[in-house]
């Protein structure tokens, strides 16, 4: 009888185990890395808008005597944690934190109480006439906050600061960055008052055990315009020993720059740093490279980071990409020098800007210049491309200036048709070296190509036989 009670307990014991263990399973989470597409997807499934201000349900006040902290409406707050949500979702964390009302309260009061005393400040001083409850929720909310000071608006608030985090002050530790990305958050709230913004960073109520490897950020696909400035930052998951700045060295192959170099406390000359302490985790290893405005393929390899004793290397590339896009609807522009002007018709695209501002640049400036709200214009003959870029996307526009008339089939550009432009033709169709321009004027059925049917239209037209293009007709 005994041996058969024994047998039933530890056959309950046994269940219990294996139950909790699957309770665990199941409640775990770790890394889950996007692609480009489905990044673009996220984007424009949460409809990120970086260009409105905030707004409130309940107006705040500055003034003392009669201080009110005042309440970000529903849909900017949830802009903001969009915004959060975005970030985490890039690097492959839980992407559905929440709001919580009381956490907002801390975060607005915070600001509040920043804004009164015209300081930013994680222990802020009580204004004389503030009543101590409130002064007592904006000090203990900016304790528990990521807390910043002009910026264009909270959004930019997130990322030109807090994921940024490349001030003196912070990049020893990119804690605001940690808290951003802290797996165990569930729940935030933000605040707002005269530019001094908050986020309260401290909630750790998600449920489950994050098993992760590592937290890299940037992560593996990156759009530029969410990564601001050149910190690199790797928190360590549970499984790994406590690294130190003596042991560790990171090497970086930048393949756009096509070089390497190596990170490390002999080396630290773009920023080396190990923070241990923790904001979100600990276990941080931070290195600053350069600073990145172009899409780059960037491969880091992490040494001197161990478990459990062992050598346990890190190895991942960073493929940095642009979401803007940039596009005109014109091939090529003709110009007569000082006589035309011409708007080329650009339309960009940005995720920080609904109406993003376009750069200029041109081969030759005397040739083909743009002016801002004017369009594109000519000093003199010649040839030249001008360029329209924004966010690292860019469109070349080929632009030929002329007094006298550029012709439809003019290959060589002297004037007249003769049988030299479809030889040159042929050679642009050889691959062979010729004006750019040339493929302009070569293009005699306006499909964007160069084939054998524009040199064939040409001749049929040198043997004045029927072409229903206009060749030698001005362009």
């Amino acid at each position: 009888m005994m041996k058969k009670l024994l047998s039933v307990i530890l056959a309950a014991v046994l269940f219990a185990t294996l139950s909790i263990s699957a309770a665990a399973a199941e409640n775990s989470y770790g890394i889950n890395y996007p692609t480009k597409a489905e990044i673009f997807a996220k984007a424009k499934e949460l409809g990120i808008d970086f260009s409105t201000a905030e707004t409130f349900s309940e107006p705040y006040n500055t003034d003392g005597p009669d201080y009110a902290p005042g309440k970000m409406s529903e849909q900017s707050q949830q802009q903001a944690l969009d915004v959060l949500n975005f970030y985490r979702y890039i690097a492959g964390l839980p992407s559905d934190v929440q709001i919580d009302d009381s956490f907002g309260e801390l975060a607005q009061a915070s600001a509040l109480v920043n804004a009164a005393n015209g300081t930013l400040s994680h222990y802020p001083e009580k204004p004389a006439d503030m009543s101590d409850e409130l002064y007592q929720l904006g000090y203990s909310g900016s304790g528990r906050a990521n807390i910043a000071w002009n910026q264009k608006n909270l959004k930019y608030a997130i990322v030109k600061g807090w994921m940024d985090d490349s001030s003196a002050s912070n990049i020893p530790m990119v804690g605001h960055r940690r808290w951003i990305l802290n797996p165990s958050m569930q729940y935030t709230g933000f605040g707002e008052a005269q530019r001094y913004y908050a986020m309260y960073s401290f909630d750790r109520s998600r449920k489950g055990s994050f098993t992760g490897d590592y937290i890299a950020w940037p992560a593996p696909n990156t759009p530029l315009e969410m990564f601001s400035g050149s910190v690199f930052s790797v928190t360590l998951g549970s499984g790994y020993d406590k690294p130190s700045a003596d042991k560790v060295s990171v090497t970086v192959t930048s393949e756009t720059l096509q070089k390497s170099w190596t990170v490390n406390k002999e080396n630290p000359e773009r920023g080396f740093y190990v923070n241990n302490d923790g904001y979100g985790m600990a276990k941080c290893i931070i290195f600053k490279v350069d600073n990145f405005s172009a899409e780059d393929t960037i491969h880091i390899t992490i040494s001197g980071v161990t478990k459990n004793g062992t050598e346990a290397p890190i190895d991942y590339t960073v493929n940095l990409f642009s979401m803007a896009d940039i596009s005109t609807t014109r091939r090529y522009v003709i110009l007569r020098p000082q006589r035309t002007m011409v708007d080329p018709e650009v339309t960009a695209t940005s995720l920080l800007d609904s109406q993003p501002a376009v750069s200029w640049s041109s081969t030759d400036g005397d040739i083909a210049d743009y002016y801002p709200g004017y369009g594109l214009f000519s000093y003199q003959e010649g040839e030249a491309t001008v360029t329209a870029s924004v966010g690292g996307k860019s469109v070349d526009i080929p632009v030929i200036s002329s007094l006298s008339p550029v012709l439809l089939g003019d290959a060589d550009r002297d004037g007249e048709i003769a049988s030299i432009d479809t030889t040159l033709i042929q050679r642009v169709m050889a691959f062979m070296d010729v004006s750019y321009f040339c493929e302009i004027t070569s293009d005699v059925d306006g499909d964007g190509e160069i084939t054998i049917t524009d040199t064939t239209q040409i001749q049929r037209w040198l043997a004045t036989m029927d072409t229903k293009y206009p060749i030698g007709e001005s362009m």
